[in-house]
């Protein structure tokens, strides 16, 4: 059914338009007005998919009906045809074109000229709807999407605190468990080497307690790497510089550390997420960076803090999103998911040959 509106004062004219468009239009239907005031009010009413307006209209004109229908945003996608007889002038046509109308046809018209048109606008009207509804399909689509994506950093920052508290009761089970079991075992075998035994007995007890000493230190770095008691009781900053000592101690990488803040006001799970993010970087730079200095540098100001992580070694070709998506950084790719959801972020500045800085930002407001 196609809704078409008419706004005219003269009644014959209405008549006319109304006899025209009604055996011609398929499935049309012709509403008529008598005024501008009344012209608007029906179109609110009946939304229809045309309206033909006349310009030379007592109080309201052609011109200011146009004007506030195309204003008003219930109103405005209605295709709106001026159909006067001001038409042979063409700058009352661009008038009318300016201020929102579709078309403009001259009184005295052709009927087949006029069928034309409003069959064009109609085709116009369905396109456009069509195109809307496509939008407003598409606009919740997003959104479902958005709200999908805002679920999913949400389960992921709580898989990662679910997996912050595994590491720290395995580490705990490691430390006042299975730990002092070792070395209760490792004392109870080397006090037998206070004994007299014959040399072969002697020798397999030596290499007994060197393996139970291999294990306990074992047992020692595996606690400190999946839960350093470090970052739970003195805090963030301590940690990172217990974390580079390891990386000089182990890598024979030197290190370097800058920060001119003496503590940092964040949350217990945002402190770990961001050791976490460091912990990896570090590991990235070990792996594959081919570097011999690592240096962080801790900087803030009043949006974020700033957490710089670089190294002199040979750095990537890193092309943004495009890395990031890469099956082979998919490390990258989790710190971004970890970061976005506590509103952060990270920038990788890097060369081929010219090493690598990577700056992690976080809200200074972090909840």
């Amino acid at each position: 059914m196609k809704r078409i509106l008419a706004i005219d004062d003269d009644e014959n004219n209405l008549i006319l338009i109304k006899t025209i468009l009604s055996k011609n239009i398929e499935d049309g239907i012709v509403q008529t007005a008598m005024s501008g005031i009344e012209g608007i009010a029906k179109a609110k009413e009946l939304k229809p998919d045309v309206i033909l307006l006349d310009i030379l209209m007592p109080g309201m004109n052609g011109f200011e009906v146009c004007q506030a229908l195309k204003n008003d945003d219930f109103t405005k996608d209605i295709p709106i045809l001026l159909v006067s007889a001001l038409g042979q002038n063409y700058q009352n046509r661009i008038k009318g074109l300016n201020l929102g109308a579709e078309a403009f046809i001259t009184k005295p018209f052709e009927s087949p000229e006029l069928i034309s048109h409003v069959k064009v606008l109609l085709r116009i009207k369905d396109a456009e709807d069509m195109l809307r509804k496509k939008n407003e399909d598409l606009e919740k689509s997003l959104e479902e999407i958005k709200n999908d994506q805002e679920k999913l950093r949400k389960l992921n920052s709580e898989l990662l605190m679910a997996e912050e508290k595994e590491r720290r009761r395995i580490a705990e089970y490691l430390h006042d468990g299975i730990g002092p079991i070792l070395s209760l075992a490792n004392i109870n075998l080397s006090s037998l080497l206070r004994k007299e035994l014959v040399p072969d007995v002697q020798g397999t007890i030596h290499k007994a307690t060197k393996l139970l000493s291999d294990a306990i230190a074992q047992s020692r770095s595996l606690t400190y790497d999946l839960s350093p008691p470090v970052l739970y009781e003195l805090g963030l900053i301590p940690a990172i510089k217990w974390k580079l000592s390891q990386v000089e101690l182990n890598h024979k990488i030197n290190t370097g550390f800058q920060s001119s803040l003496p503590k940092l006001d964040l949350s217990i799970d945002t402190g770990i997420l961001v050791y976490r993010i460091i912990s990896e970087l570090l590991t990235n730079v070990i792996k594959h960076a081919s570097a011999n200095k690592i240096d962080i540098q801790i900087k803030k100001d009043e949006r974020f803090y700033y957490f710089l992580v670089s190294d002199n070694g040979k750095g990537f070709d890193f092309k943004g999103k495009t890395t990031l998506l890469s099956n082979n950084s998919y490390g990258l790719f989790s710190i971004k998911e970890r970061l976005d959801s506590i509103k952060g972020d990270f920038i990788i500045e890097t060369e081929l040959n010219k090493g690598t800085k990577t700056t992690i930002s976080i809200p200074v407001k972090n909840i």
